[in-house]
């Protein structure tokens, strides 16, 4: 089986790093982008299997990154987890409108369940 590939789209150096210790153990090909317009960059370079994704984000925030996945024929195929420190009703709702495979709150969402999860969307 080809090696999966995953972006992480967070600002925050330490979700990036959390995330990339827990995935390339497990086999994943993992890149980073710290701001939307990076990620908007890699998701049309390297064609990820998966994008976990922030919300808050400096230069795109993360709805215009999902908006912009899912509506690019290229790339809407692409799963995305949104990881984001809002849980707010209204923006879950929005982001799951947009084509979000999963909404997941960073204070709540252990990194385990994290991992479940991507492994849950990859496998389906």
């Amino acid at each position: 089986m080809a090696q999966k590939k995953i972006l992480i789209v967070d600002d925050a150096k330490i979700f990036q790093d959390i995330y990339k210790n827990l995935l390339i153990p497990e086999g994943y090909n993992v890149k980073v982008a710290s701001n939307g317009m990076e990620a908007l960059k890699l998701a049309v370079s390297e064609k990820p299997d998966l994008i976990l994704l922030d919300l808050n984000m400096p230069v795109m925030d993360g709805f215009k990154v999902l908006e912009a996945v899912k509506s690019n024929p290229e790339l809407s195929s692409i799963h995305v987890i949104v990881l984001s420190s809002r849980g707010v009703p209204a923006e879950i709702e929005k982001a799951m409108n947009l084509g979000a495979d999963s909404y997941l709150v960073k204070a709540t969402a252990k990194p385990k369940e994290v991992m479940e999860k991507i492994k849950s969307i990859l496998e389906a």
